[in-house]
């Protein structure tokens, strides 16, 4: 009875994990780095069979010049291996930093109180589908507010006449500054501290 306790326990805490989130996003750049790295050791090892070959036709002589020539072949290939995906690297994060970076300004105008047009990611730029959802989510909520301040102009031209009381006047005025914030937040542009750039 207590071993079933413990195994119930077990199955529990255990949790599955889910490593591939976004396979088309992931699956990519994993297919790129390992092309990347098997392509650049391929190389290394193609020059130092040459250097091997060298020195195996050239006689016994030749032992120490290969093996300088492998060591530097080394150095070659992790230079070049470093470089190739430090710059991968530089192209991959700014396809990605920049729609974040966009989302960022939007998320900022958005808590100010604004619904800004939202204009298309860049054409390599990563985390459209993101983006997509984001600009539609926002659209929804955009359209939504447009609804009720059209819903809060009927409400306030039909009760305006009817209006004979301070307490009906007071209840009007707090609708009238209400229909007034949604007006303005959806009418106002984002704040030129805060440009969205245009995609390139």
């Amino acid at each position: 009875m207590a071993s079933e306790t413990v195994l119930a326990s077990q199955k529990r805490t255990w949790t599955r994990r889910t490593y591939l989130i976004d396979r088309e996003f992931q699956l990519k750049y994993i297919f790129m780095l390992g092309s990347m790295g098997a392509g650049s050791m391929g190389l290394f090892g193609a020059l130092a069979w040459w250097a091997h070959t060298a020195a195996l036709e050239a006689g016994s002589g030749a032992e120490g010049f290969a093996g300088m020539t492998i060591l530097w072949l080394t150095l070659l290939a992790v230079v070049g291996t470093a470089t190739a995906l430090g710059l991968f690297g530089l192209v991959f994060t700014h396809r990605v930093a920049g729609p974040v970076y966009v989302m960022n300004l939007y998320v900022e105008a958005l808590a100010a109180g604004h619904y800004p047009r939202l204009r298309p990611l860049r054409k390599y730029d990563e985390l459209k589908k993101f983006f997509d959802r984001f600009s539609h989510a926002v659209e929804r909520i955009r359209a939504r507010e447009a609804d009720e301040a059209q819903a809060l102009a009927q409400a306030l031209s039909a009760f305006q006449p009817l209006a004979s009381t301070e307490e009906a006047q007071a209840a009007l005025k707090t609708l009238e500054e209400l229909h007034s914030r949604k007006r303005e937040a959806l009418d106002k542009p984002v704040s030129a501290r805060h440009p969205i750039p245009p995609p390139r």
